[in-house]
Protein backbone atom coordinates (compact mmCIF):
# COMPACT_ATOMS: atom_id res chain seq x y z
CA UNK A 1 0.00 0.00 0.00
CA UNK A 2 1.30 3.46 -0.88
CA UNK A 3 2.33 5.98 1.76
CA UNK A 4 0.85 9.50 1.90
CA UNK A 5 4.20 10.93 3.04
CA UNK A 6 6.10 9.23 0.21
CA UNK A 7 3.51 10.50 -2.29
CA UNK A 8 3.90 14.02 -0.93
CA UNK A 9 7.67 13.84 -1.28
CA UNK A 10 7.38 12.62 -4.87
CA UNK A 11 4.91 15.36 -5.71
CA UNK A 12 7.15 18.01 -4.16
CA UNK A 13 9.97 16.88 -6.45
CA UNK A 14 7.71 16.86 -9.51
CA UNK A 15 7.45 20.36 -10.99
CA UNK A 16 4.37 19.30 -13.00
CA UNK A 17 2.39 18.93 -9.75
CA UNK A 18 0.88 22.29 -8.80
CA UNK A 19 1.72 24.00 -5.53
CA UNK A 20 -2.00 24.06 -4.75
CA UNK A 21 -2.17 20.25 -4.94
CA UNK A 22 0.91 20.03 -2.73
CA UNK A 23 -0.63 22.30 -0.11
CA UNK A 24 -3.88 20.32 -0.03
CA UNK A 25 -2.09 16.99 0.34
CA UNK A 26 0.24 18.48 2.96
CA UNK A 27 -2.85 19.70 4.84
CA UNK A 28 -4.13 16.12 5.04
CA UNK A 29 -0.79 14.95 6.48
CA UNK A 30 -0.62 17.81 8.99
CA UNK A 31 -4.19 17.21 10.18
CA UNK A 32 -3.77 13.45 10.55
CA UNK A 33 -0.53 13.93 12.51
CA UNK A 34 -2.01 16.87 14.44
CA UNK A 35 0.95 19.14 13.56
CA UNK A 36 -0.80 22.40 14.37
CA UNK A 37 1.90 24.88 13.28
CA UNK A 38 2.07 23.36 9.81
CA UNK A 39 -1.70 23.12 9.54
CA UNK A 40 -2.01 26.84 10.40
CA UNK A 41 0.64 27.79 7.85
CA UNK A 42 -1.02 25.75 5.08
CA UNK A 43 -4.41 27.34 5.82
CA UNK A 44 -2.84 30.80 5.50
CA UNK A 45 -1.23 29.88 2.19
CA UNK A 46 -4.53 28.53 0.89
CA UNK A 47 -6.75 31.34 2.20
CA UNK A 48 -4.39 34.34 2.23
CA UNK A 49 -2.74 36.40 4.96
CA UNK A 50 -4.60 39.10 6.90
CA UNK A 51 -2.17 39.92 9.72
CA UNK A 52 1.26 41.47 9.13
CA UNK A 53 2.76 39.44 11.99
CA UNK A 54 1.97 36.14 10.24
CA UNK A 55 3.41 36.93 6.79
CA UNK A 56 6.56 34.87 6.01
CA UNK A 57 9.65 36.58 4.68
CA UNK A 58 9.45 34.86 1.30
CA UNK A 59 6.14 36.64 0.55
CA UNK A 60 7.81 40.07 0.50
CA UNK A 61 8.74 41.18 -3.02
CA UNK A 62 10.80 43.96 -4.56
CA UNK A 63 8.90 46.34 -6.79
CA UNK A 64 9.39 49.56 -8.69
CA UNK A 65 7.38 52.71 -7.99
CA UNK A 66 6.35 54.84 -10.96
CA UNK A 67 4.49 58.10 -11.38
CA UNK A 68 2.49 59.13 -14.42
CA UNK A 69 4.00 62.09 -16.24
CA UNK A 70 1.28 63.52 -18.55
CA UNK A 71 3.89 64.11 -21.27
CA UNK A 72 6.15 61.05 -20.94
CA UNK A 73 3.90 58.40 -19.41
CA UNK A 74 4.92 56.16 -16.48
CA UNK A 75 8.36 57.08 -15.09
CA UNK A 76 10.41 55.63 -12.18
CA UNK A 77 10.19 57.51 -8.89
CA UNK A 78 13.37 58.15 -6.92
CA UNK A 79 13.33 59.57 -3.39
CA UNK A 80 16.58 61.19 -2.34
CA UNK A 81 15.91 62.86 1.04
CA UNK A 82 16.89 60.68 4.02
CA UNK A 83 13.63 61.32 5.88
CA UNK A 84 11.50 59.70 3.17
CA UNK A 85 13.83 57.02 1.82
CA UNK A 86 13.17 54.47 4.58
CA UNK A 87 9.41 54.64 4.08
CA UNK A 88 9.96 54.48 0.32
CA UNK A 89 11.97 51.25 0.66
CA UNK A 90 9.23 49.69 2.79
CA UNK A 91 6.49 50.64 0.33
CA UNK A 92 8.33 49.28 -2.70
CA UNK A 93 8.96 45.94 -0.93
CA UNK A 94 5.38 44.94 -0.02
CA UNK A 95 4.04 41.60 1.18
CA UNK A 96 1.92 39.56 -1.22
CA UNK A 97 -1.05 38.50 0.91
CA UNK A 98 -3.20 36.78 -1.73
CA UNK A 99 -4.29 33.12 -1.49
CA UNK A 100 -2.01 30.72 -3.35
CA UNK A 101 -4.80 30.01 -5.84
CA UNK A 102 -4.69 33.65 -7.00
CA UNK A 103 -0.90 33.65 -7.19
CA UNK A 104 -0.96 30.48 -9.33
CA UNK A 105 -3.64 32.00 -11.57
CA UNK A 106 -1.56 35.16 -12.06
CA UNK A 107 1.55 33.10 -12.85
CA UNK A 108 -0.38 31.22 -15.54
CA UNK A 109 -1.83 34.47 -16.89
CA UNK A 110 1.53 36.26 -17.12
CA UNK A 111 3.11 33.31 -18.91
CA UNK A 112 1.10 34.34 -21.96
CA UNK A 113 1.12 38.13 -21.58
CA UNK A 114 3.68 40.26 -19.75
CA UNK A 115 6.44 39.70 -17.23
CA UNK A 116 5.28 42.61 -15.04
CA UNK A 117 2.31 42.97 -12.72
CA UNK A 118 0.77 45.99 -11.05
CA UNK A 119 0.10 46.17 -7.32
CA UNK A 120 -2.73 48.37 -6.05
CA UNK A 121 -1.52 50.87 -3.46
CA UNK A 122 -3.67 51.91 -0.52
CA UNK A 123 -4.90 55.52 -0.90
CA UNK A 124 -3.01 56.72 2.18
CA UNK A 125 0.25 55.23 0.88
CA UNK A 126 -0.21 56.86 -2.51
CA UNK A 127 -0.86 60.19 -0.75
CA UNK A 128 2.34 59.73 1.31
CA UNK A 129 4.37 59.19 -1.86
CA UNK A 130 2.87 62.24 -3.58
CA UNK A 131 3.86 64.39 -0.60
CA UNK A 132 7.40 62.99 -0.60
CA UNK A 133 8.01 63.84 -4.29
CA UNK A 134 6.09 67.10 -4.15
CA UNK A 135 3.82 66.26 -7.08
CA UNK A 136 0.16 65.33 -7.35
CA UNK A 137 0.10 62.50 -9.90
CA UNK A 138 -1.07 58.88 -10.23
CA UNK A 139 1.38 56.37 -8.74
CA UNK A 140 1.65 52.62 -9.24
CA UNK A 141 3.89 49.83 -8.03
CA UNK A 142 4.98 47.11 -10.46
CA UNK A 143 6.70 43.80 -9.74
CA UNK A 144 8.26 41.12 -11.90
CA UNK A 145 6.21 37.96 -12.42
CA UNK A 146 9.37 36.11 -11.32
CA UNK A 147 8.55 37.31 -7.80
CA UNK A 148 5.41 35.17 -7.85
CA UNK A 149 7.37 32.17 -9.09
CA UNK A 150 9.77 32.60 -6.15
CA UNK A 151 6.85 32.56 -3.68
CA UNK A 152 5.48 29.34 -5.18
CA UNK A 153 8.95 27.77 -5.21
CA UNK A 154 9.51 28.75 -1.57
CA UNK A 155 6.28 27.00 -0.56
CA UNK A 156 7.25 23.88 -2.54
CA UNK A 157 10.70 23.82 -0.88
CA UNK A 158 9.23 24.19 2.61
CA UNK A 159 6.91 21.23 2.03
CA UNK A 160 9.80 19.18 0.64
CA UNK A 161 12.08 19.89 3.61
CA UNK A 162 9.23 19.11 6.01
CA UNK A 163 8.31 15.79 4.40
CA UNK A 164 11.97 14.74 4.25
CA UNK A 165 12.24 15.43 7.97
CA UNK A 166 9.10 13.37 8.61
CA UNK A 167 10.68 10.42 6.83
CA UNK A 168 13.91 10.94 8.75
CA UNK A 169 11.90 10.87 12.00
CA UNK A 170 10.37 7.55 10.96
CA UNK A 171 6.95 9.00 10.08
CA UNK A 172 5.83 7.46 6.81
CA UNK A 173 2.34 6.11 7.37
CA UNK A 174 0.44 3.46 5.46
CA UNK A 175 -2.15 4.58 2.94
CA UNK A 176 -4.03 7.47 4.48
CA UNK A 177 -3.31 6.44 8.08
CA UNK A 178 -0.55 6.87 10.65
CA UNK A 179 0.18 4.62 13.60
CA UNK A 180 -0.13 5.85 17.22
CA UNK A 181 3.67 5.60 17.45
CA UNK A 182 4.13 7.87 14.43
CA UNK A 183 1.66 10.39 15.85
CA UNK A 184 3.54 10.35 19.14
CA UNK A 185 6.84 11.04 17.34
CA UNK A 186 5.24 13.93 15.45
CA UNK A 187 3.90 15.48 18.66
CA UNK A 188 7.36 15.35 20.25
CA UNK A 189 9.02 17.29 17.40
CA UNK A 190 8.76 20.93 16.35
CA UNK A 191 8.54 21.56 12.61
CA UNK A 192 8.06 25.31 12.83
CA UNK A 193 11.60 26.00 11.61
CA UNK A 194 10.68 24.76 8.11
CA UNK A 195 8.01 27.43 7.74
CA UNK A 196 10.56 30.25 8.05
CA UNK A 197 7.78 32.45 9.34
CA UNK A 198 9.81 35.55 10.12
CA UNK A 199 9.23 39.29 9.75
CA UNK A 200 12.13 41.47 10.90
CA UNK A 201 11.80 43.95 13.73
CA UNK A 202 12.89 46.78 11.43
CA UNK A 203 9.96 46.15 9.11
CA UNK A 204 7.49 45.92 11.97
CA UNK A 205 8.70 49.14 13.61
CA UNK A 206 8.46 51.06 10.35
CA UNK A 207 5.02 49.85 9.28
CA UNK A 208 3.10 51.04 12.31
CA UNK A 209 1.83 54.04 10.32
CA UNK A 210 1.37 52.18 7.03
CA UNK A 211 -1.57 49.81 6.63
CA UNK A 212 -0.38 47.17 4.17
CA UNK A 213 -3.67 45.31 4.42
CA UNK A 214 -4.80 47.62 1.63
CA UNK A 215 -2.02 46.44 -0.66
CA UNK A 216 -3.18 43.58 -2.86
CA UNK A 217 -2.21 42.20 -6.24
CA UNK A 218 -4.02 43.89 -9.09
CA UNK A 219 -5.22 42.14 -12.19
CA UNK A 220 -3.70 44.67 -14.57
CA UNK A 221 -0.51 43.83 -16.40
CA UNK A 222 2.03 46.62 -16.81
CA UNK A 223 4.46 46.58 -19.71
CA UNK A 224 8.06 47.74 -19.65
CA UNK A 225 8.20 51.55 -19.64
CA UNK A 226 11.59 52.59 -18.35
CA UNK A 227 12.32 55.36 -20.84
CA UNK A 228 12.12 59.07 -20.11
CA UNK A 229 12.79 61.29 -17.13
CA UNK A 230 12.90 60.12 -13.56
CA UNK A 231 10.30 61.83 -11.41
CA UNK A 232 12.63 63.74 -9.16
CA UNK A 233 13.92 67.27 -9.55
CA UNK A 234 17.52 66.42 -8.63
CA UNK A 235 18.14 63.29 -10.70
CA UNK A 236 19.52 63.51 -14.22
CA UNK A 237 17.73 61.86 -17.12
CA UNK A 238 20.86 59.79 -17.85
CA UNK A 239 20.27 57.95 -14.60
CA UNK A 240 16.91 56.62 -15.80
CA UNK A 241 18.25 55.73 -19.24
CA UNK A 242 21.22 53.86 -17.73
CA UNK A 243 18.94 51.98 -15.35
CA UNK A 244 16.65 51.02 -18.23
CA UNK A 245 19.52 49.56 -20.27
CA UNK A 246 20.93 47.69 -17.26
CA UNK A 247 17.48 46.28 -16.44
CA UNK A 248 17.02 45.10 -20.03
CA UNK A 249 20.49 43.49 -20.07
CA UNK A 250 19.86 41.61 -16.81
CA UNK A 251 16.49 40.32 -18.02
CA UNK A 252 18.08 39.10 -21.27
CA UNK A 253 20.85 37.26 -19.43
CA UNK A 254 18.39 35.71 -16.98
CA UNK A 255 16.72 33.94 -19.90
CA UNK A 256 20.02 32.27 -20.89
CA UNK A 257 21.64 31.59 -17.50
CA UNK A 258 20.29 29.96 -14.31
CA UNK A 259 20.10 32.24 -11.24
CA UNK A 260 19.02 29.87 -8.47
CA UNK A 261 22.18 29.90 -6.34
CA UNK A 262 24.45 32.73 -5.19
CA UNK A 263 27.24 31.41 -7.42
CA UNK A 264 24.95 31.38 -10.46
CA UNK A 265 23.82 34.93 -9.70
CA UNK A 266 27.45 36.07 -9.41
CA UNK A 267 28.20 34.38 -12.75
CA UNK A 268 25.37 36.23 -14.50
CA UNK A 269 26.34 39.51 -12.82
CA UNK A 270 29.94 39.06 -13.98
CA UNK A 271 28.74 38.47 -17.53
CA UNK A 272 26.61 41.63 -17.31
CA UNK A 273 29.60 43.67 -16.13
CA UNK A 274 31.72 42.30 -19.00
CA UNK A 275 29.09 43.34 -21.54
CA UNK A 276 28.74 46.78 -19.99
CA UNK A 277 32.52 47.32 -20.01
CA UNK A 278 32.74 46.14 -23.63
CA UNK A 279 30.10 48.71 -24.59
CA UNK A 280 31.91 52.09 -24.30
CA UNK A 281 28.72 54.11 -24.85
CA UNK A 282 26.78 52.32 -22.09
CA UNK A 283 29.80 52.27 -19.79
CA UNK A 284 30.26 56.02 -20.12
CA UNK A 285 26.54 56.64 -19.70
CA UNK A 286 26.57 54.76 -16.38
CA UNK A 287 29.66 56.63 -15.16
CA UNK A 288 28.04 59.97 -16.07
CA UNK A 289 24.79 58.94 -14.43
CA UNK A 290 26.56 57.99 -11.22
CA UNK A 291 28.24 61.39 -11.15
CA UNK A 292 24.86 63.08 -11.48
CA UNK A 293 23.16 60.89 -8.90
CA UNK A 294 24.42 57.98 -6.80
CA UNK A 295 24.56 54.20 -6.68
CA UNK A 296 21.63 54.36 -4.26
CA UNK A 297 19.52 56.26 -6.77
CA UNK A 298 20.21 53.82 -9.60
CA UNK A 299 19.61 50.90 -7.22
CA UNK A 300 16.09 52.20 -6.55
CA UNK A 301 15.32 52.08 -10.26
CA UNK A 302 16.54 48.50 -10.76
CA UNK A 303 13.96 45.82 -10.04
CA UNK A 304 16.01 42.64 -10.27
CA UNK A 305 17.53 40.04 -7.87
CA UNK A 306 20.98 40.68 -9.38
CA UNK A 307 20.86 44.42 -8.75
CA UNK A 308 22.99 44.23 -5.58
CA UNK A 309 25.83 42.49 -7.46
CA UNK A 310 25.78 45.12 -10.22
CA UNK A 311 25.68 48.00 -7.74
CA UNK A 312 28.81 46.64 -6.02
CA UNK A 313 30.66 46.88 -9.35
CA UNK A 314 29.42 50.44 -9.86
CA UNK A 315 30.75 51.42 -6.45
CA UNK A 316 34.17 50.04 -7.44
CA UNK A 317 34.04 52.09 -10.65
CA UNK A 318 33.37 55.24 -8.62
CA UNK A 319 36.27 54.53 -6.29
CA UNK A 320 38.66 53.85 -9.16
CA UNK A 321 37.50 56.98 -10.97
CA UNK A 322 38.10 59.18 -7.93
CA UNK A 323 41.51 57.67 -7.08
Amino acid sequence: MSSLVVELRRDALDSSVSVLSLLRKALVVAKKLDIQEFENWIELELNGYTEIESIPEYRFVQGQLKGHNPFRGWQPIVVMDTESIESYEIIRNPPITDPMSQIVALIQDTNNKSDRLEIILAAEIEALLMRSIGRDLPIKLTISSASLHRIADAVRNIILRWVLQLEKDGIVGEGMSFSPEEKAIASSHSYHIFIENFVGEKFMSNTQNNDFRGVNLGGGVAGRDYTGDVIHNNVDRNLAEAAAEIQELLEQLEKSYPTNTTFEKMTVASEAIKRIESNPELHQKIISALKAGSTQAISQMLNHPLASFIIAAFEDWQKNKSS
